[in-house]
């Protein structure tokens, strides 16, 4: 995704260089600003829409972007930031550059005024320019606003993913701006044909996100096989209506009726293509809603996703879990005791054995797979994350735990001597 990001930069700062140079601006101060005016806009633009085509998540996108979808959510969000900051840019062009403007003419706007001897569609476009104006004003105020809201962490998960969504309300609306407000003599050049193609593909993903939904092409119904509930850890097995080809490791969303759809990992797959998820009491919807779950409700599956897969090809390895972070290594665990591998320690860091209601299953699959198990109880004692590497120094290290526990840990394995790019980890965290 890093590449995708910077190779539009690239394009978008190279067409707009070469508008200049085969279509210089007016050497003025009206003349300039439109200029910048044009590239923050479109770059802002081009942000957004990536956002959007996240957010529809279409089933090509992993395999285009080459990352993992829970990778491409922490872009989503930066992707967001940079989107609004340059969109707030754009909305304070004029007066940002009034330390250059003193130095230039400034030539008066012309006002434009309806023409009464117009009619038809010559009348409406004349119209669509002052609606092009005046919704934008608007349409950014709650950009802003709403991009505020979604920092708040008090905002419950679907009140949050509900006004996330006008987002695509917005990019249909600021469409018009962006496609009106374009001058005649840019529409056919390299950059004013990346604004339409920007426009084109962000329209398209807004309409899918608000008519279909995220993931539709990679949903499927499913029916509830069995519950299991077990202090606070909820184990819900599911029979998609057809088999889905999940690796170890990958993640699901899924949707009960009157529910917005969560994120998963999976646990197990059986025989039958049942899936199974280990879901922890963490919020909301997974300590209220998941526990009342029951046998033959039907569910709508959407995925797999991730890329979070183990790799035997190694000979020394470290899995280090972080409490219900253990949920994709129990699919590893039962994927390599058919397997052939060389050394891999597990790292389970829980508050209690006695408050895990896994902790048997996870210690028979690993005794199964031949994995060397190692569990930190809080209670007792933490893990000291340095002390982790003392011994030896694993080929890689793969990473399913909270954000504190997993930054330490990849601190203490780069000081240890190991190399970045050898550290793997799922984020959870997207919001």
């Amino acid at each position: 995704m890093r590449k995708i990001v910077w190779a539009f930069c690239a394009l978008a700062l190279s067409t707009w260089a070469l508008n200049l140079a085969v279509n210089p601006p007016a050497m003025n101060g009206r003349g300039i600003v439109h200029e910048f005016f044009y590239l923050n806009g479109v770059l802002a633009w081009g942000f957004m829409a990536m956002t959007i085509v996240i957010a529809a998540r279409p089933a090509w996108l992993e395999k285009a972007t080459k990352t993992p979808l829970d990778e491409l959510y922490r872009w989503h969000r930066t992707l967001g930031i940079w989107a609004v900051v340059l969109t707030v840019v754009h909305f304070f062009t004029k007066a940002l550059m009034q330390p250059v403007l003193v130095f230039m003419t400034l030539e008066p706007t012309p006002k434009i005024s309806p023409d009464p001897n117009i009619a038809g569609f010559d009348a409406f476009w004349q119209w669509l320019r002052g609606f092009a104006v005046t919704s934008s004003e608007w349409a950014t105020a709650a950009a802003v606003i709403l991009f505020a809201i979604s920092f708040v962490g008090m905002v419950r998960y679907h009140k949050w993913l509900s006004t996330h969504k006008l987002f695509s309300m917005l990019f249909l609306i600021l469409s018009v701006h962006c496609i009106r407000l374009m001058d005649a003599a840019d529409i056919l050049t390299p950059f004013g044909i990346l604004n339409i193609a920007i426009t084109a593909v962000g329209s398209w993903y807004s309409i899918v996100l608000l008519v279909h939904g995220a993931g539709k092409e990679k949903s499927t119904t499913g029916r509830i096989v069995r519950v299991t509930q077990e202090d606070g850890m909820t184990l819900v097995c599911i029979k998609p209506d057809r088999r889905l080809p999940v690796q170890p490791g990958q993640f699901a969303f899924l949707r009960t009726p009157g529910h917005e759809k969560h994120p998963f990992s999976v646990a197990g797959v059986e025989n039958d293509g049942s899936l199974v998820f280990v879901v922890k009491a963490l919020g909301d919807y997974t300590a209220q809603q998941v526990p009342n779950l029951q046998p033959g409700e039907a569910v709508i599956v959407e995925g797999p996703w991730g890329a979070f897969t183990p790799n035997y090809a190694l000979e020394q390895q470290l899995w280090l879990a972080g409490g219900a972070g253990i949920a994709p290594f129990c699919a590893w665990l039962e994927d390599a005791s058919k397997k052939v591998h060389g050394a891999i320690r597990l790292v389970w860091c829980i508050k209690s054995k006695e408050d895990e209601p896994l902790h048997e299953k996870v210690a028979q699959l690993a005794k199964a797979a031949g994995v060397a198990l190692e569990i930190y109880e809080s209670k007792k004692k933490r893990l000291n994350a340095a002390e982790l590497f003392d011994s030896a120094l694993p080929q890689t290290v793969a990473l399913c735990a909270g954000s504190s526990l997993a930054q330490a840990v990849s601190a203490a394995y780069i000081n240890a001597g190991g190399r970045p790019e050898s550290i793997r980890r799922e984020h959870f965290v997207w919001r």
